[in-house]
């Protein structure tokens, strides 16, 4: 009996309560008082416990010129209890999830690091389903198992460079200015938009220490996937009219076009 009651506790039954359920198994149609003589427990003890059974359906009374109790087929007591925790578990999650995050208060995540960077840059092109858009000076066969994964499932891959990178056996759509020398001597940009749902922003600070930031806010993946498409733009009207229609003319002199580091 010793199991089964500290099983029966795992589900919310008191120790008397499980005792009660049990010897009423073994002895069916017993009036409180028999089950206490059973029991060799106290009658308000078994009484209270009986009441707490009969509320949530482990047993049923049975009336007549004695009432006597019935314990609840185990088989269905079970799948019931089942039912309800599972209902119960299903309600709860719905409304703890009101308390997270809303629509307008999207999850952001700041990253630091280059291998988290890369890590995190992984993770979010697995998430793909339908487009990515990319404007980085990093190495793409770093990502080579991703892309490769991504082709297969029919996934379209647009990528933007001013460097010069290498694409050899992988699916991506690449628009390059081809520049080999980088400004800083190594990789300094990771702009990524998945599905235009998510996105990743990660730099090299003073060309030196990785920090980004993740987010499935829509408004930001916006931004940088029409950033990263007003490159591509710029870039095939320099093909198209066989020069760069960016010069010195159009600048406004702000702080953004005396950055260093910028691509």
């Amino acid at each position: 009996m010793n199991e089964m009651t500290s099983l029966l506790g795992k589900l919310n039954f008191t120790k008397t309560e499980a005792e009660v359920y049990i010897t009423l198994l073994k002895y069916p149609n017993l009036t409180g008082y028999q089950v206490a003589k059973k029991m060799s427990m106290s009658r308000s003890s078994v009484y209270s416990a009986l009441d707490n059974l009969y509320n949530r359906g482990a047993v049923s009374l049975l009336q007549g010129e004695t009432s006597v109790y019935v314990a609840q087929d185990p088989e269905m007591l079970i799948d019931s209890m089942k039912k309800d925790f599972n209902q119960s578990a299903d309600l709860l999650k719905i409304e703890l999830s009101k308390i997270g995050t809303t629509d307008t208060e999207k999850r952001y995540l700041n990253i630091e690091g280059f291998e988290n960077i890369i890590v995190k840059t992984k993770e979010l092109l697995m998430m793909a389903e339908q487009e990515v858009y990319i404007n980085t000076d990093f190495d793409l066969q770093i990502f080579s198992k991703e892309l490769k994964e991504l082709g297969q499932k029919g996934v379209r891959i647009i990528a933007f460079s001013f460097s010069a990178l290498d694409v050899d056996g992988l699916p991506v759509e690449m628009y390059s200015h081809g520049i080999e020398a980088k400004e800083c001597g190594f990789d300094t940009r990771m702009m990524l938009v998945v599905d235009y749902k998510k996105t990743l922003i990660a730099s090299s600070e003073d060309c030196d220490k990785f920090v980004g930031t993740f987010t499935d806010n829509r408004l930001l993946a916006s931004i940088v996937a029409e950033h990263i498409h007003h490159d591509i733009y710029l870039q095939k009207l320099k093909l198209k009219y066989g020069k760069d229609l960016f010069d010195e003319s159009i600048m406004m002199n702000t702080l953004m076009e005396q950055g260093d580091c910028n691509g």
